[in-house]
């Protein structure tokens, strides 16, 4: 099966959504109601070290056997995958070409993609979606998504080598979209930054209409975070991870109270990696607007597992000047609180942001996202 019959097709069938990420492994399984999704079944285990970088799986059966560990203990009971690439290699464009149909698009779309993409064209497996015509009628928007064959076949190697069916791959952003905003959501015709904030890197999407005309990945992540906490404190890795998801905090004028000296000193030593990140989505969003002339963007999405650090949303809130939110995708299915507690679902939520996209891929009402057949 081609890169572009996964990435656009739709399936009837119940899928696994499996979310690749170097600190942790993530799935999650939907059901379909007449109220809507319902939560089955969500589970996460850690990555084997080492075995994801720059999210190419470098050992597929390593990855594979962690795989089937967790559809087994999470009890999943489908086989078929929906899984997503990302990383500094995976490009989303939305382009101007002259108008054609989706043969001569096919033919075209190589050539364009020659124009921005960072490596050959021969190492990229490529797509394009004719997303409607310009005002003049003479041109069309053109969403391209390209990504290296590595991050491809990597990702099936390891499904496999797990006993699954990988049925779809598409790229993460489009998930993170059909996971916190739908078409009957109030801000699905604004212009949303979906900030996911993983181990490793932290991608920055700005969404509308369903649609995803920038994202942008930067190497600063979780891990910036538990390095700068080992090396300022002379810790472990170990050590710095526990004391992160424990005691860090950021800390703002606001805080009246007394604050104990470990936390202090977290909070001096993570400011560093923090100021870097919020840099990098500055300049993220102020080169949306400069190349979406007339655009505003209304308000901040927050995921990835990094999400749950304490008042980080507060502190990118007062950063950008923009409303940030904590997302919570589990929350936005129907579920049984006997066996997702509520506390659960919080705690979780923003690390399984992709994988609940995923796993609700066909379940939603996407058609305008950018990635329906």
């Amino acid at each position: 099966m081609s890169f572009l019959s996964k990435l656009f097709a739709r399936g009837s069938n119940k899928y696994v959504g499996v979310d690749f990420g170097s600190h942790e492994l993530k799935a999650a399984q939907f059901g379909a109601s007449v109220r809507g999704p319902v939560l089955e079944h969500v589970y996460r285990v850690s990555t084997p070290a080492n075995a994801i970088k720059d999210g190419v799986v470098a050992d597929p059966q390593l990855v594979g056997e962690a795989l089937r560990a967790l559809i087994s203990d999470g009890a999943f009971s489908a086989r078929k995958t929906i899984s997503a690439v990302s990383g500094p290699t995976v490009v989303v464009r939305q382009v101007t070409m002259p108008v054609m149909n989706e043969r001569e698009l096919r033919e075209s779309t190589k050539y364009e993609a020659e124009r921005f993409l960072p490596y050959s064209v021969d190492e990229a497996q490529i797509d394009a979606k004719i997303l409607g015509k310009t005002e003049d009628g003479q041109n069309m928007d053109v969403l391209i998504v390209a990504a290296q064959k590595d991050l491809v076949t990597s990702q099936m190697s390891a499904l496999q080598f797990a006993g699954l069916t990988p049925a779809v791959i598409e790229v993460e952003p489009f998930s993170m979209v059909r996971a916190m905003i739908a078409p009957d959501d109030g801000q699905f015709e604004q212009n949303i930054a979906i900030i996911n904030v993983g181990a490793a890197s932290t991608s920055i999407n700005i969404t509308k209409g369903g649609f995803v005309p920038f994202t942008r990945n930067v190497p600063i992540g979780g891990n910036a975070i538990t390095k700068a906490i080992a090396n300022g404190l002379n810790v472990s890795m170990d050590d710095a991870e526990k004391m992160k998801r424990e005691k860090a905090r950021i800390l703002s004028q606001q805080d009246t109270g007394p604050v104990p000296p470990t936390v202090t000193r977290i909070f001096n030593v993570i400011t560093p990696p923090l100021t870097e990140l919020v840099t990098e989505i500055h300049k993220s969003l102020d080169y949306f607007r400069t190349r979406f002339r007339g655009e505003t963007i209304e308000g901040v999405i927050l995921g990835g597992g990094s999400a749950r650090l304490e008042n980080l949303d507060a502190f990118l809130s007062h950063e950008l000047g923009l409303p940030v939110v904590r997302a919570q995708p589990l929350d936005r299915a129907q579920h049984d609180p006997a066996d997702f507690p509520d506390e659960f679902l919080r705690d979780a939520g923003p690390s399984m942001i992709v994988a609940a996209g995923l796993g609700k891929r066909d379940l939603a009402a996407d058609t305008r996202s950018g990635v329906a057949a």
